[in-house]
């Protein structure tokens, strides 16, 4: 039964032979995102383990290399995306190699056997390629340039998302009443050699809702990108979803939508995503008060307050020993805090390239690596963290750079959105892994910031509808 993961590849294929690559963009690649859990595999003999999502994306890749990369315009962004990938294939196989020095061996006329694993650094660059790099190329490539209606596919894509983010929330009213998964209840009827790792927490009587994005903390990074862009596509869709789905109540596709998101989000009861949620909406505020420029100072002000209070009440919070915690709550912090006295010594050990995943040491039972940024230096050292550091800052430089330029209010919304989305991420990214789907639509969303090329105001593209910044308006 595990071949039911080749559907979305079939499905694909059927997609791209009927219509244009955006439509199996819309109807497949995103559908098999948002909607299926990617912890089941399937595993061919000496083939790597495909997903549901990496069943969707292999055909759009080939699709993309046929068709659409006489459109690709060289940015340095591409590079750091595939030394990503690169680094954690290369961290992965020889981690051991390249932190004794071993790898000089290389070069000798009789090399002789070197530790490490390319077994498994092979099967963490094709995990790369499918999770960040063919990501990044379909938002770079299919998001922005002129579809075969004349006009980008920003809100399709969006409209999308959301709607099947809606979906994804009222299904999981069941695990936030019940304490269990629907997904795996359904899905270990296809897959019952396949233990699944993730279970549902419970948190004030409730189930955290995690979907099918395996932790409820992934979910609610989900969410929140999903809250932003809805709120942008309200603005600049003013048409969309407007029907009323009961005749004579005042409930609309458009505002079930939004409350199916926040409901979601609610449900994951995550306070990382909230806390970026809630950082986010800061910064929409302020630059809808102030210029650009003393926005982000201001918010840089706040993010420094709220930083330094939210250190001291943690080292307060956490000041006491793990097994006399209060509370689940008091103990993750606890957890958390030790995992930075655990691995600092660790990553001190391999800095450049860290120790792989498979490799790397499990101290003081600590199998689970809460924050994003400890975990690529100690996997793939200081690399793996830089490159991954490089193409955050670097997606946000290059929005601030079309924030001061001459936009359209649509455009000029959207980059705003952008921003508050990779804000709220990597607050967020400080509290779990990223991983699952979060992984693939991050580099989607990069991908599709640096496949923005706006015409300025004067071309007579803008959007004269609404004020300025009415985005910011709508957010605040």
């Amino acid at each position: 039964m595990d071949l039911i993961i080749l559907l979305p590849a079939i499905a694909c294929w059927v997609a791209l032979a009927k219509g244009p690559i955006r439509r199996a963009l819309l109807n497949v690649y995103l559908p098999a995102v948002l909607l299926l859990p990617q912890y089941y595999i399937l595993r061919f003999p000496h083939l790597p383990p495909l997903t549901f999502a990496d069943a969707a994306i292999l055909p759009l890749g080939a699709a993309l290399w046929v068709k659409e990369m006489r459109r690709w315009r060289f940015d340095w962004m591409d590079v750091w995306v595939l030394l990503l990938a690169l680094s954690a294939g290369l961290s992965e196989g020889m981690s051991t190699a390249l932190a004794d020095g071993t790898w000089k061996q290389l070069f000798s006329v009789n090399t002789p056997p070197l530790e490490g694993n390319l077994a498994n650094g092979g099967l963490q660059l094709f995990q790369g390629i499918c999770a960040m790099v063919l990501p990044y190329m379909l938002g770079k490539l299919l998001i922005e340039q002129q579809g075969v209606e004349g006009q980008p596919a920003r809100k399709r894509v969006i409209r999308r998302m959301v709607v099947l983010l809606a979906i994804v929330a009222g299904v999981s009213v069941f695990d936030f009443l019940t304490g269990r998964s629907i997904w795996q209840m359904v899905f270990r009827h296809f897959f019952r050699d396949q233990p699944v790792g993730w279970t549902v927490q419970m948190r004030w009587g409730f189930g955290r809702a995690a979907g099918p994005y395996a932790h409820a903390i992934l979910a609610g990074m989900i969410f929140l990108m999903g809250l932003i862009y809805c709120l942008w596509l309200r603005v600049f869709a003013p048409k969309w979803g407007t029907r009323t789905i009961i005749a004579g109540l005042p409930l609309t596709v458009r505002g079930l939508v939004l409350g199916a998101i926040v409901g979601g989000l609610l449900m994951t009861q995550s306070r990382g995503p909230w806390i970026g949620v809630g950082l986010a909406l800061v910064f929409a505020l302020l630059v809808r008060k102030f210029p650009l420029g003393k926005a982000t100072l201001a918010f840089v002000l706040v993010l420094a307050v709220f930083s330094i209070a939210a250190y001291f009440y943690g080292m307060r919070y956490t000041d006491v020993d793990i097994n006399h915690a209060r509370s689940e709550e008091q103990r993750n912090a606890i957890y958390r805090r030790e995992l930075i006295r655990t691995f600092i010594p660790i990553i001190k050990e391999r800095p450049a390239f860290g120790w792989g995943i498979t490799t790397l040491p499990t101290l003081n039972g600590q199998r689970s690596i809460d924050n994003e940024y400890l975990l690529l230096a100690a996997t793939q050292g200081l690399t793996g963290l830089g490159l991954f550091l490089l193409i955050l800052l670097g997606s946000i430089v290059r929005l601030y750079r079309l924030a001061h330029r001459p936009l359209g209010m649509e455009d000029k919304a959207l980059v705003f959105a952008h921003l508050t989305v990779l804000m709220g991420l990597m607050t967020a990214l400080t509290t779990v892994y990223l991983g699952e789907q979060a992984l693939l639509l991050l580099f989607f969303i990069v991908g599709w910031i640096h496949g923005m090329k706006p015409a300025g105001v004067g071309t007579g593209i803008a959007n004269a509808r609404a004020q300025e910044f009415q985005f910011q308006k709508v957010l605040s």
